[in-house]
């Protein structure tokens, strides 16, 4: 007899926006409403920790066919109430309500919006834009899935040195869900044991995208998280928390 699985409403944009509500009041963060996307209201979460000069950014559901991505980060914060307020979080749970709605890499115009964060034409990027010109970043972690990925992986972009452990712990945490992705190769990108460190100077010829805006910008640590999305969700979902744990071990 099969296992019961949990039932996820994973394409529920409006009961994704309950479920951070509800964390919200359990946990004493702030959940903004910052302005309205395709129909949709988009929100921004913050702790009552939130300090201009040492700032945790979370981000999910950029593309909305990734909607493990979205599940896990909301998973991370209902397994970590107590630890939410003391964080100095800047939270912005789906960036794009309408593509995780209709499934959708894309918004409403047929716009990848992890490209454009060069000369961000969306409303929400533009806020996003201005909302943190201003602030210093402890770290900056967007969270992800891949159509075609074997594994979890990351990427942390790379001005070459040597790099600290902190990928190789994040890889080994996830692995007890989900293993490391095999391939040599992710993206026509060099990876090593599900490790991928682009050199900012070679972006996606598409364009810049989230994570390499605020290293390139800010000057700070940045860790784009992938789970396989064609693997089971609650697998994804446990992975997606692991590895967000395990930044602050």
């Amino acid at each position: 007899m099969p296992l019961p699985q949990k039932s996820y409403r994973s394409h529920d944009y409006k009961f994704l926006v309950q479920r951070w509500r509800k964390i919200c009041n359990e946990s004493g963060l702030r959940m903004k409403k910052i302005l309205g996307l395709d129909d949709y209201p988009c929100f921004e979460v913050f702790s009552p920790s939130f300090d201009s000069k040492n700032v945790i950014y979370l981000s999910a559901g950029i593309h909305g066919d990734e909607s493990g991505a979205a599940e896990g980060l909301l998973a991370w914060a209902e397994s970590n109430l107590d630890q939410l307020r003391s964080l100095p979080l800047l939270i912005y749970p789906c960036l794009n309500p309408w593509g995780l709605v209709n499934n959708s890499r894309f918004d409403a115009s047929g716009t990848d919006l992890n490209r454009i964060w060069s000369t961000p034409k969306n409303i929400l990027i533009k806020y996003i834009f201005n909302r943190t010109k201003a602030l210093n970043f402890q770290v900056v972690i967007n969270l992800h899935e891949d159509f075609d990925g074997q594994g979890v992986y990351l990427y942390e972009p790379s001005l070459g040195g040597r790099p600290s452990k902190k990928a190789e712990s994040i890889i080994e945490a996830a692995s007890a869900f989900i293993p490391a992705d095999p391939r040599r190769m992710i993206d026509g990108r060099k990876a090593t044991n599900g490790i991928i460190r682009p050199r900012p100077s070679n972006p996606p010829k598409e364009g810049i995208p989230e994570a390499l805006h605020f290293y390139l910008e800010h000057k700070c640590p940045t860790f784009t998280f992938e789970t396989p999305s064609e693997f089971d969700l609650e697998l994804r979902i446990q992975a997606q928390v692991a590895m967000i744990e395990q930044i602050f071990q």
